[in-house]
């Protein structure tokens, strides 16, 4: 082996992807191209300043003829180097592309599993920030769901999970619950309206009655008279009584009883003023209240 001479190791890498495979690849070629073309260079310089010299010293031409075809000759020496060094290039950028391609695939791949994690890591969280509505909701304890729930919603099987099948059917049932709430509660609705009419009604009537009442009083009167029952007459005199004084209510009783029991004309009748007598009686039972 020359100097300059050098084998190297290189790595051949599959185009398809596959595993790299160290060969034994040897660059004595482009080695040599490049000595070549150094060395030519050289000598070009040399035979230039040997031309110049000759025509300095007016040698024969021959000379120069000479040296312009040894020139020449390594002119076609550069071309050839500099052909070979050329050829040597592109094929190392050809190795390069195909090198490149499985590189570029893989950088692809590695994207597009980097794309992947970042939307299942963003699902992830999605799904654990994620608050259900169903810690909100009170649902019936199991043992009373199995004993109180339909057969039908029961015997139903919703998810292939046991768990959140239970969790299923028992939201279910609260479904059901709240529905038939619903319809009791438009029932009783429709009751209470049905009540507070018949309430309306009768406060209608009984704030009527008075005046049907004073009326049907004021009616009667003649017929009492002509019957001579004066019922109004009477119970205004007993409410009078009741406010007289107790020996007066005394006297008032034994003569009232006496007309009725041996029917004596006897005419009694309680004059003075109704209210009076009331702010009277009320003042009296203060004061015995306050003497006790």
């Amino acid at each position: 082996m020359e100097d300059g001479e050098i084998e190297e190791e290189g790595m051949v890498i599959d185009g398809n992807g596959g595993d790299a495979q160290l060969t034994s690849s040897p660059r004595k070629l482009e080695k040599s191209a490049y000595k070549m073309l150094r060395e030519s260079k050289s000598s070009i310089e040399e035979i230039v300043a040997e031309m110049l010299a000759v025509k300095k010293e007016n040698k024969p031409k021959a000379q120069l003829r000479e040296l312009v075809t040894q020139m020449f000759i390594h002119f076609v020496t550069l071309r050839q180097a500099n052909r070979t060094i050329l050829v040597e290039e592109d094929r190392v950028k050809a190795e390069t592309e195909r090198a490149k391609a499985p590189v570029d695939f893989r950088t692809l791949q590695l994207h597009n599993l980097m794309y992947e994690k970042s939307h299942y890591v963003k699902a992830i969280k999605a799904c654990k920030d994620f608050k259900s509505k169903y810690p909100d909701i009170e649902l019936v304890p199991e043992e009373e769901f199995y004993r109180d729930a339909p057969e039908k919603i029961k015997s139903s099987k919703l998810s292939n999970d046991s768990s959140h099948d239970l969790m299923l059917k028992r939201l279910n049932y609260e479904l059901h619950q709240r529905k038939e709430l619903c319809k009791l509660h438009e029932k009783l609705e429709q009751h209470k309206k049905s009540l507070l009419e018949t309430i309306a009604n009768r406060k209608k009537f009984l704030s009527s009655l008075p005046s049907h009442l004073k009326s049907l009083k004021k009616a009667s009167l003649p017929v009492q008279t002509q019957l001579g029952v004066l019922h109004t007459k009477k119970m205004k005199q007993h409410q009078l009584a009741e406010l007289l004084p107790p020996p007066l209510y005394v006297i008032y009783s034994q003569f009232m009883a006496q007309k009725e029991a041996f029917a004596e004309n006897i005419d009694i009748e309680i004059v003075g003023s109704f209210k009076d007598a009331q702010a009277f009686a009320r003042q009296q039972a203060v004061k015995d209240t306050g003497n006790d």
